[in-house]
């Protein structure tokens, strides 16, 4: 018979884990990897926009049809395109949720939505508002009842965001082509619009568009190396690519996933996320709220009330005006303050709190970021005008370690933070086999090291002995 002497698990205990934790749970799936023998992934070729037009208005407006379709059927409009300048995106009596991802200059931006039925056939106009007259270049605008074998296997809670996988996610059998309804259109030269750059994926080998004048402008592919310190990717097929038509190849700084995001999410993500549970996957909220409390608790409050205190307004608004109601990093309008995610510019993961630096971005672009440093997301340029708004020097922007502050303050106040911090309800609960104070020493351990400026120290080895 297995032992279950208690000692026997104390002896082999793993760090983060509370007693009878360790045991490893069966896989419940392959990873189901599969390239497609059509491409590795590492391919890519350069088209020309498939079509132009421009306004003497401030719109430019695309008819969307959709074919006839039955209730319960997945439908999707959408595509890419280009703009002269910025502009605000609306859907005339569309009430779903629709998506629009856009960026300045002379990368391509994206915009669609994906919805079930409701069993009504319907016509969808989406106008794009500009400043004057604008030109646009467009790129597989269409729209249809969506079809693919993984929204059939799909859980509910992976379909509940695919509207934000809007183009990348369309597989329409029969699309319906868009019709444009510019005001006074003119014929646009084709040099006039930008080249569009097409990377394979190495799943479903279609080629979908990137940009490369800036790859954080990310649109049918993620990100592969984004630390500074791991730039340029050097990555064969992920930052080594191949012109397919002229065998040149292609040096990226960041580089990309080699899998496209729709397949990213359901052949890769969905085959490993069903192995974590519940509890795990809330470990990092826990952490992100034990950070807060305890900066709250080594600063002498909130900062998001002491900033209300000071100031006499909430920071939300004021970070909103301040960034003029945009996504800093894609641009793209948000409409409202409550649509706005508040960054914290510089991570709470490394100890830095909420603030009047904090930078306002949508939800896509602050999931893309998640815990990096400023100096690992954004290019040179972006940092220097955020340093220009927040108020930030660009030695602050660009240093990657901790709040040496907050390390300090709780390197000299370790004795209140294992006896009464660590002793609070919350920091005892166990998920999993994981207690969470645990796993918050842990974490801070990391921003720690992470804190030059300051003797590094083990806070475990710190810790009173029972």
């Amino acid at each position: 018979m297995p032992s279950h002497d208690p000692r026997e698990f104390e002896q082999n205990k793993a760090a983060g884990k509370a007693e009878f934790a360790g045991r490893r749970r069966p896989a419940t799936r392959e990873s189901g990897f599969h390239s497609s023998p059509k491409s590795s992934g590492g391919e890519f070729k350069v088209v020309s926009p498939e079509q132009h037009q421009w306004s003497h208005g401030p719109t430019i407006t695309v008819k969307f049809t959709l074919p006839s379709h039955k209730k319960g059927d997945l439908l999707g409009f959408g595509g890419w395109y280009w703009s002269s300048q910025l502009a605000d995106l609306s859907a005339d009596e569309f009430t779903g949720r629709l998506f629009h991802k856009q960026y300045p200059g002379q990368n391509w931006s994206k915009f669609g939505s994906m919805w079930e039925s409701d069993g009504y056939v319907r016509t969808i106009e989406v106008t794009l508002h500009g400043r004057g007259e604008f030109k646009v270049a467009f790129h597989k605008l269409s729209c249809g009842v969506i079809k693919h074998r993984h929204y059939d296997q799909a859980k509910p809670e992976l379909l509940a965001n695919m509207y934000q996988f809007s183009p990348e996610a369309f597989f329409i059998p029969k699309p319906c082509e868009a019709s444009l309804k510019p005001t006074a259109p003119r014929a646009v030269k084709r040099s006039d619009a930008p080249p569009l750059t097409l990377k394979c994926c190495n799943r479903c080998a279609r080629f979908l568009p990137i940009n490369l004048v800036d790859e954080r402008a990310t649109l049918s592919f993620s990100n592969h190396c984004v630390a500074a310190h791991r730039r340029p990717c050097t990555h064969k097929g992920f930052g080594r690519l191949t012109n397919i038509e002229t065998g040149e190849p292609l040096q990226l700084d960041f580089g990309f996933q080699l899998e496209c995001r729709f397949c990213k999410k359901f052949e890769v993500n969905a085959a490993l996320n069903p192995q974590r549970n519940s509890s795990q996957m809330k470990e990092d909220g826990a952490r992100r709220r034990s950070f807060e409390l305890l900066l709250a608790e080594l600063f002498d409050g909130s900062s998001l009330l002491k900033y209300r205190h000071k100031q006499g307004r909430e920071l939300t608004s004021d970070i909103f005006q301040r960034f003029k109601g945009r996504c800093f990093k894609c641009k793209k309008s948000l409409g409202k303050a409550s649509a706005m995610h508040l960054d914290h510019t510089r991570p709470l993961a490394l100890l830095w709190p909420l603030d009047g630096t904090a930078t306002a971005l949508c939800g896509e672009c602050n999931s893309e970021k998640r815990d990096r440093a400023p100096v690992d997301f954004y290019l040179p340029e972006e940092l220097r005008s955020l340093a220009k708004i927040t108020g930030l020097s660009m030695d602050e922007l660009t240093h990657p370690g901790a709040n040496e502050k907050a390390v300090r303050r709780l390197y000299e106040r370790r004795s209140w933070f294992f006896s009464s911090f660590l002793a609070r309800p919350d920091m005892a609960e166990i998920r999993d086999g994981k207690v969470t104070g645990d796993l918050l020493i842990k974490a801070l351990q990391k921003a720690i090291n992470r804190c030059p400026a300051v003797k590094t120290f083990d806070l475990s080895s710190l810790r009173p002995k029972a």
